[in-house]
Order: C-alpha cells, then sequence, then structure tokens
C-alpha cells in the first residue's frame, strides 16, 4: 500500500470515530497516562478582563463590533501615548479573544462582582496594575511588587495586549511553572499537608489534585502585601488546567474572596504551545525604572522640572 493510501485510511477511520474517542486521540498523554501539560505556552489578548459598558449584555461581538470598539480607545490621548511609546506592542494589534468582550466568564455580564470598602482600598493602594502613575514614590516600598523584582503578574496568569510565555515540567508527584517573569512555581499533585495559617507567603501556598482529565491548583496562604483586583490574604485561587489539543492548553480560575466580593468569579482563556525559548527575565539586573521613578519624584519635589 502506498504512503498516500495509508494516510487517507488513517483520516477516513479518525473522522469516523465518535466525537469524544477523537478528542482523546490528540490529547498527549505521558507514559502514566496524565495529559501532558508540558511546553512552552503562549497567552495574549486585547479581551479585557471586564466588559465594557458599551457592549451591555453581549458576551460577544462582530469583528467589526471589536474593530470599532478600538479604534475608539485608540482615539483617546492617553492610549494614543501609549500607542506611540509601544510601537508594535500596541494594543490595537492584538483582536478580540474570538469575539469575547470580557475575559470573564462568570458573573455572566462580565463584571466583577462589586467590592467591599476595604477591598476598594487594597486595589487602590496594593492592586497590580500597569498603569503605576498615581502611585507614590517616597521609597521603593511604595512601588508595585513588580517593580521592584518581587513578584510579577503570574498568580494567578492574566493576559495583557503583550506576549506572555511560561513553561511547565510535569512528573507523576509535582508540576513545575516557570513563568518568564521570574516565578517558579513548584506544585505538589500528591498528598502534602498544607501550610499552618501563620505562614504567608508571595505567591501563596499551592496544592494540585487531578479531576479527570482537568488538573486542578488550590492556592492559598498569601501573605497581602499585593492584591489581585481588590483581594486580600484570605483569597482562595482555584486554577484548572486542560489540555484540549496538541497546541492548546484551556487555562481557567476562580477567585473565592468572601472578605473582598460580594460573589466569586471566574476567568477562562487558552494557552497556545509557542517555540519559545523562554528569555532570562534578569529583572533586578535591568530595573533601571526603579532608580528613574524615585530620582524623577525627588526632582519634582524640588520643582526642577518642567
Amino acid at each position: 500500500m502506498t504512503k498516500r493510501w495509508s494516510i487517507v485510511l488513517f483520516v477516513v477511520a479518525f473522522v469516523g470515530l465518535p466525537i469524544g474517542l477523537q478528542a482523546q486521540s490528540v490529547i498527549p498523554r505521558l507514559s502514566w497516562g496524565a495529559p501532558d501539560l508540558q511546553g512552552i505556552w503562549l497567552y495574549w489578548t486585547a479581551t479585557p478582563l471586564e466588559r465594557p459598558e458599551e457592549f451591555g449584555d453581549k458576551a460577544v461581538v462582530t469583528p467589526e463590533e471589536a474593530a470599532s470598539y478600538r479604534t475608539r480607545q485608540q482615539s483617546r490621548p492617553e492610549e494614543s501615548v501609549k500607542e506611540s511609546l509601544n510601537g508594535d506592542w500596541s494594543l490595537f494589534l492584538v483582536s478580540f479573544l474570538n469575539g469575547r468582550t470580557s475575559l470573564l466568564i462568570d458573573p455572566p455580564n462580565g463584571r466583577l462582582p462589586a467590592r467591599t470598602k476595604v477591598a476598594q482600598h487594597r486595589a487602590d493602594t496594593l492592586g497590580q496594575s500597569y498603569d503605576t502613575s498615581s502611585r507614590a514614590a517616597d521609597g521603593p516600598e511604595d512601588r508595585e511588587s513588580w517593580e521592584r523584582c518581587i513578584l510579577g503578574r503570574s498568580v494567578p496568569f492574566l493576559p495583557a495586549a503583550f506576549e506572555q510565555h511560561l513553561q511547565i515540567l510535569q512528573t507523576r508527584d509535582h508540576l513545575a511553572i516557570q513563568h518568564e517573569e521570574g516565578e517558579l512555581r513548584l506544585i505538589p499533585l500528591t498528598e502534602h499537608a498544607r501550610l499552618p495559617e501563620s505562614i504567608r507567603q508571595w505567591a501563596g501556598s499551592s496544592r494540585g489534585h487531578w479531576e479527570g482529565d482537568t488538573l486542578v491548583v488550590e492556592t492559598t496562604n498569601f501573605n497581602g502585601k499585593w492584591s489581585f483586583h481588590g483581594s486580600g490574604s484570605q483569597m482562595r485561587l482555584v486554577e484548572r488546567f486542560t489540555r484540549t489539543a496538541a497546541a492548546t492548553l484551556d487555562y481557567e480560575f476562580t477567585i473565592h474572596d468572601e472578605e473582598s466580593f460580594a460573589g466569586t468569579w471566574t476567568v477562562k482563556f487558552p494557552l497556545t504551545r509557542d517555540p519559545g525559548p523562554i528569555y532570562e527575565y534578569a529583572c533586578h539586573a535591568g530595573n533601571y525604572s526603579m532608580p528613574l521613578i524615585l530620582s524623577g519624584a525627588r526632582a519634582l519635589e524640588r520643582g526642577t522640572t518642567k
């Protein structure tokens, strides 16, 4: 039999399989049967976390509606400045994720649940934001954790308008996630005692388990020195990793924090395989922004800037 006919017969046989079996056959698995989550993964999108109010109850819009929205956003003076500074990194070169108007899938309105007063204060003072112009600069401790090279934006993952990468390594007992912004998370997949309440960490303490073909990772014991949109130290983060195809890994996370929000909220988006490599972050070695931010603040105090 020729090679061409062998391929034709394989395709016919595959297409004839039930959908469930087709899906199983394209999901790579490790020698012990677990889905293979390993590799370098990429994520980025222009879809905002929350649905813009102008879209109302529209969870998905047409490409034309998305383009019109981006054009209006681009016309805003502050966005024009960002675009001119960032060039090819521009938000407006990145399309909405499958037309979705928000990364939030729950609540259904695509908006964050109401914050408590203490959560709103945390969001204003400790929130991990790309716009840090309003933050104080009396000393480095006033600045964002990512500006100080302490913690990036990888617990949990959240897309932005520029490429972000992570690499996953996997054994029977552990999952290792190396984010390009420097964090390394080593997550036990077997029975491990949880840390006592008194021990708190920047990235929390994670434990993972399998629910069918989905890896579920639960993280607690945050130190409260940073905030994810208003979250506090009692936040319980539940992440789900599901390999859906050879080049796709669905990622979902849910925030549980009764002290901070009126309800739970869930975000979902795909990660796609990337050839890599992931380059060294070297945050401290290249952190020229910190002395510039502080020296600029001192110049403002002296009144020596124009």
